[in-house]
């Protein structure tokens, strides 16, 4: 069973979802209750002993992913996912969806968009072949189905998602070694504004390749043979699919799945996902499928373009002069900032750190407190309402804002 019994209980409280993405209003666990333990392993198999296995601490805020393989004794972490020494750049978006796919055909309890994209999307790096018109549906489709929420639209979680593995114009480059198996380096680091954190680097012997290759192959074995009926080929199959294969499709989706039905030699996760949808996307990815369509292509068609396409952010640094200021100052400005943030959809603000001295009495004072900002969209309207709540905590004669590396120039405060 990929998801047992009490995780799956646990996946439907709000908490877990709040606490799996660190999102900034999840509870606090308390770390030395010896009690409070919260550990679950989900197992992804696609067969012939290939898989993957995670393991989640969620008291910790640590995710470790692993592969298992006939050749491998053990499961073999191939990326980790914390909030001190992370490695989760493990693999491409084509790989994901590829092995979502798999995965919902070998087991019918795995809808596909939908607990494997939310669990997985999380070990993903995003670069420029990633197009957020292909990917934004998906990910909207699978969050929507493990943390159902009213009314449509882009949903918070694949917009952090999104923007937190997005490295695009850091220079990744993925490359086919000697072992004939793709690996991932970035061309230079030290000038890109994010680094990669992978272990699936050029000659590294900490990945598992081979094994990770054949997982991949065995994924498209999977949806080869979930398409090879000869009665796929009958002139009343085509004709439907041709008409589902156009940006109004899905208005036909009723003739398909009547067609499939009279061939009763179709397999019926793909029957289900006509019938039966949890979500659009799963009629989209199932059309794709039995069209022999690249992975994305009607996606594009039936959603149009992503609302993350013309989408910008921007990472701003805020330093506090905390000294001489009550003790809880920097945390309620940066709360309330946050809050303003949010509420007016701009981003988010978190504290990161700070700067301490002791004073003539030995004792440690704190005398800045840094902030990390991401203003998404409208960087005037940002910058606007950080001036507003400095001006509230009376601090803006003295708070430092500057852009985030690799081009700190400092921002004046309007």
């Amino acid at each position: 069973m990929p998801l047992d019994d009490a995780l799956t209980t646990r996946m439907a409280d709000p908490d877990f979802w709040a606490a799996y993405l660190f999102e900034d209003d999840a509870p606090e666990p308390d770390l030395d209750d010896e009690d409070d333990e919260e550990s679950f392993i989900a197992e992804f198999q696609v067969g012939e002993g290939l898989g993957l296995v995670l393991d989640l601490d969620i008291v910790t805020g640590y995710f470790d992913l692993a592969l298992t393989a006939p050749e491998l004794a053990e499961p073999i972490t191939v990326g980790w996912d914390d909030q001190a020494h992370f490695h989760p750049h493990t693999m491409r978006w084509s790989e994901l969806d590829l092995l979502a796919r798999a995965l919902a055909l070998h087991d019918p309890r795995l809808r596909h968009p939908g607990p494997v994209l939310a669990l997985l999307a999380r070990f993903v790096v995003l670069d420029e072949q990633d197009d957020p018109d292909v990917i934004t549906p998906l990910m909207d489709a699978a969050f929507q189905l493990v943390r159902p929420r009213p009314g449509t639209g882009l949903r918070p979680e694949t917009r952090d998602w999104f923007e937190l593995r997005d490295l695009r114009g850091c220079g990744l480059r993925w490359t086919t070694g000697d072992n004939g198996c793709l690996a991932v380096e970035q061309a230079d680091p030290d000038s890109a504004p994010h680094d990669l954190y992978s272990l699936r680097t050029p000659g590294s012997s900490d990945f598992p390749f081979a094994a990770w290759t054949a997982l991949v192959n065995r994924a498209e074995q999977i949806l080869a043979g979930a398409t090879a009926a000869p009665s796929l080929r009958a002139p009343a199959i085509r004709t439907a699919l041709d008409r589902c294969t156009t940006a109004e499709g899905r208005a036909h989706l009723e003739p398909l799945a009547a067609a499939l039905q009279a061939a009763d030699a179709v397999h019926p996760v793909l029957v289900r996902a006509l019938t039966e949808p949890v979500s659009r996307a799963e009629s989209c990815w199932a059309v794709e499928t039995l069209a022999g369509l690249p992975a994305g292509t009607l996606v594009k068609q039936w959603y149009g373009p992503s609302p993350l396409a013309g989408a910008q952010s921007w990472e701003l640094c805020l330093t506090l002069a905390t000294q001489d200021r009550p003790a809880e100052h920097a945390r309620l400005l940066i709360s309330d900032l946050n809050d303003a943030l949010k509420q007016e959809g701009l981003g988010r603000a978190e504290i990161t750190g700070g700067t301490t001295r002791r004073d003539a009495l030995g004792r440690q004072v704190n005398v800045s407190t840094s902030a990390a900002i991401l203003v998404r969209d409208e960087l005037p309207r940002g910058l606007a309402l950080i001036s507003q709540i400095l001006r509230r905590h009376n601090a803006a004669d003295t708070a430092e804002l500057r852009h985030a590396a690799p081009s700190p120039a400092s921002i004046p405060i309007p």
